[in-house]
């Protein structure tokens, strides 16, 4: 059945100034858009794609429900042929709890990627109304709670939380794995976790892995008088995660580790909300470059950040100032920013410094980035000469300088783990 309005009707009350927008019934989208078409062409077809409509006029799509449901075009900036538009969409068109953000992402996340019209779309940000969410309960523990759980009083010493990720990644039975951790906690490190590759391989079964690695971080603790969290990978298929959440903490894990673009903002939320789940999440971001790193196509990576606190990340890695993967300095502030700052009840998610981390770079990363952060080396502690419990010590006596403000080749002279890291773990990154 054909439509009884028409077409050109029907764009036109697609356009609303900003003072018609209602940010308690509105969800507002920012997109960079570019193709081939006239700017408002696409725009256009961007809102009818996001909302209502399909390729062709349909009898039920009156004009009244364009007019109610249709995304509305408030703000559109650029040049003939690229540019920005943001949309206000209505938000009763999804339910937060029942469909949520896998839902609503379905829809303005979606077919918008493989239009022909548009050559490239980058979804930057998205404003929420209160009520939506209200729906949602946020990390468990979050920044301020990870902090606690290290031991770290920030009305006293607020430092980052300095961290290891067992190298090499895989490989490693048992034994040697929880042997690995122990050294690495004579060390003094607050952090151990599990690289994202590691789950449960037949030569480092999970669950033993787990009672090993707990031990041996007691035995550390007996030691130095100070515990190590451990965080556990656990990604796996989403109607699997509580189970394997479960076991491990019975085991004895203090920490879980997913990786979220595999488990997803669904699975993260499990978990999350989950009354049995009484630790903390560390979200690992690999894969997600495939989505946010082009500037012009995909998921803003600060916005997909912000969802991931939203569905609940206690800590979720945010890359690092000098090491060996992409880097922009404006879209990690934005992601600070996105983890950080005060947003209704939602607790704020520690973000992440991995990959290229060492005793060598941390003043530089910690003056970059700040104080409320954890800090992650593999190599830039494993690869240290004297072994791994050096390298714990160097790297937590690097951070204490920064700290302090006392120049890393004046603090070298105190500590010899120090000065030893920096005398051989200061290479050229590829």
């Amino acid at each position: 059945m054909k439509s009884n309005v028409d077409d050109k009707t029907l764009r036109e009350i697609m356009y609303i100034t900003p003072e018609s927008v209602d940010l308690d019934h509105h969800i507002i989208a920012l997109y960079y858009i570019e193709g081939s078409a006239p700017l408002m062409k696409m725009a256009e077809e961007l809102a009818i794609e996001n909302s209502t409509g399909t390729w062709t006029l349909v009898g039920y799509e009156t004009l009244e429900v364009r007019k109610k449901y249709g995304a509305k075009i408030f703000r559109l900036i650029g040049s003939e042929t690229s540019g920005y538009i943001q949309l206000a969409i209505e938000a009763e068109n999804y339910d937060p709890e029942i469909g949520g953000i896998n839902c609503l992402l379905s829809d303005i996340a979606g077919n918008v990627f493989d239009m022909k019209i548009l050559n490239n779309v980058k979804l930057l940000d998205l404003h929420f109304p209160k009520y939506w969410i209200e729906a949602y309960k946020g990390p468990k523990y979050g920044l301020n709670g990870t902090k606690k759980l290290a031991g770290i009083d920030i009305d006293k010493e607020n430092r980052p939380v300095i961290g290891a990720i067992t190298k090499p990644n895989i490989g490693l039975d048992v034994k040697t794995y929880a042997k690995l951790a122990y050294e690495t906690a004579l060390g003094g490190i607050d952090f151990i976790k599990d690289d994202e590759a590691l789950v449960n391989p037949k030569y480092c079964p999970l669950e033993e892995r787990v009672s090993a690695v707990m031990e041996a971080l007691d035995r550390a603790k007996q030691q130095t008088g100070k515990k190590t969290l451990y965080a556990v990978n656990i990604t796996t298929r989403q109607d699997k995660l509580l189970e394997l959440a479960e076991k491990v903490i019975q085991a004895g894990a203090n920490h879980i580790m997913v990786c979220g673009p595999y488990v997803g903002f669904g699975g993260i939320q499990a978990l999350a909300e989950d009354p049995s789940v009484k630790v903390p999440i560390h979200v690992h971001r690999v894969g997600h470059a495939a989505f946010t790193r082009n500037p012009k196509h995909g998921i803003d990576a600060a916005l997909w950040s912000k969802l991931m606190r939203m569905c609940g990340a206690d800590q979720l890695h945010i890359g690092s100032v000098e090491g060996k993967f992409y880097y922009d300095k404006l879209e990690t502030q934005r992601t600070l920013n996105a983890l950080r700052q005060t947003w209704h009840h939602i607790k704020p998610t520690m973000p992440v410094s991995s990959a290229g981390n060492r005793p060598g770079n941390i003043h530089i990363s910690i003056e970059t980035l700040g104080v409320d952060m954890m800090f992650l080396a593999g190599g830039g502690i494993h690869g240290h000469p004297d072994g791994s419990t050096a390298g714990a010590k160097a790297m937590m006596e690097a951070a204490k300088a920064a700290i302090s403000g006392v120049p890393l080749e004046e603090a070298a002279k105190k500590y010899p783990a120090l000065l030893r890291a920096l005398s051989t773990l200061e290479l050229k990154l590829p």
